[in-house]
């Protein structure tokens, strides 16, 4: 049935309510009004009575006048199927497995996505993009930003694109590109790895049969640091820290080597975190995600009782931006050329290392080293320092010479040879 009715506005407002269907439109006059309602009531009468022949013939402009797609949906009448009928028959004739073998253009030229979807079959057709923002949605671990950030970068370069179609020659190529610009194959990997994952999820959720990121090998032009100090060093190291302008160089210093601490996990503690009677701390979300308990030695704790503060704030707190960890960079620098310790690689006249440089980040190499020399297992070893696996605690572990002669020596001993 059709209502007309007058508004305050001076117009007039049809309203239809017939098989279920209601709509409403308003005009600037009642002829218009009228007009609008009967050409609907006809069309809502009419189109269950066309036949294929006459829907076919049907323009996008005439279905439109004709009150939309919506309109025939809802009258029962699925124009999409009727002009894909025999596409739709094809695509019902394949098996799962030719659909998940077809490649973009097959799916393409068979009619799109959407009439795959409609006919209520799986193909592969998700975009790099739309898998991104799948991956990112799951993602638990820690560093979010910096992962959103190469997600992004990759985004950028294959966004568009269907995840079936980026094979390892696209891959090549834009690792190729990253060289040219002058970028260090360190930062590449790092790159490659976050694109490895989103193409490792897509695997796991039948996207694609293979991370073809895994097969693009960048030679590394790093090495792990293995520097570790002998008792000489160590002694102007920690004399020159003594010395330092900032006053709690010592204390860093002195708590890397007692406790193979990485350093952002000791610039982020604060005064409520030491447990003064037990001389211990817990550290409750590291690098691995996983939590551990520092111990400190009483040198260590004497240290942290002449620089003691109440409250929660940061043990090594900036001067400069308060709530912030100490930026450190500036007094280990001067502490190390105090110390005669070089931070840059001393090269030979053919360019090889004569001498490591030696970073922060080389005590805790130092840590793992000390325990092994001392003979203790590498489950301990790994359990002190943090580490998930042995495999990563053996690349900390590193003895001189005279260590190995020894070693090898007892086991001759040992075979009485």
């Amino acid at each position: 049935m059709a209502y007309i009715r007058p508004l305050k506005t001076g117009n007039f407002r049809a309203d239809i309510r017939m098989k279920g269907i209601i709509k409403n439109k308003t005009f600037p006059s009642i002829q218009l009004a009228e007009d609008w309602a009967t050409a609907l009531e006809q069309n809502i009468n009419g189109i269950p009575l066309m036949d294929n022949v006459q829907l076919l013939a049907l323009t996008d402009d005439n279905i439109e006048v004709m009150g939309g797609n919506d309109l025939f949906m809802k009258l029962g009448v699925d124009l999409f199927s009727i002009r894909n009928a025999a596409k739709l028959e094809v695509i019902n004739q394949l098996s799962k497995k030719e659909l998940l073998q077809l490649a973009p253009h097959q799916i393409e030229n068979m009619g799109g996505a959407k009439l795959f979807t409609q006919a209520g079959k799986r193909i592969r057709y998700k975009t790099f993009r739309e898998v991104c923002g799948e991956y990112l949605a799951q993602w638990k671990k820690k560093d979010y930003t910096n992962q959103l950030l190469r997600v992004n970068y990759w985004c950028a370069v294959y966004g568009d694109h269907i995840m079936t179609d980026i094979d390892i020659f696209d891959i090549r190529d834009q690792v190729d590109l990253m060289l040219n610009e002058g970028q260090r194959p360190t930062t590449i990997n790092r790159k490659k790895a976050v694109l490895s994952s989103v193409f490792k999820y897509a695997l796991s959720r039948g996207y694609i049969d293979e991370n073809v990121v895994r097969n693009v090998v960048i030679d590394n032009d790093s090495k792990h640091r293995d520097r570790v100090l002998g008792n000489d060093e160590r002694a102007r190291l920690l004399t020159a820290c003594q010395s330092s302008q900032w006053d709690k160089l010592y204390l860093l210093v002195l708590m890397a080597l007692t406790t193979g601490a990485r350093k952002s996990e000791l610039l982020g503690l604060r005064w409520n975190n030491i447990n003064f009677k037990d001389g211990a701390t817990r550290l409750g979300d590291t690098k691995n995600g996983s939590s551990r308990t520092l111990t400190f030695p009483p040198i260590v704790m004497a240290e942290f009782k002449r620089h003691q503060e109440i409250g929660n704030g940061l043990i090594f707190e900036s001067d400069r931006k308060p709530g912030t960890s100490k930026d450190i960079r500036k007094s280990w620098a001067t502490a190390l050329k105090m110390a005669g310790i070089s931070d840059k690689d001393i090269l030979n006249d053919g360019g090889s290392i004569k001498v490591e440089k030696f970073t922060f980040h080389c005590l805790r190499h130092g840590f793992c080293s000390a325990l092994s020399d001392a003979g203790k297992e590498l489950s301990t070893i790994a359990e002190l320092a943090g580490h998930k696996s042995i495999q990563t605690t053996m690349r900390y572990i590193h003895q001189g010479k005279a260590q190995k002669k020894q070693i090898v020596d007892e086991l001759a001993q040992a075979f009485n040879l």
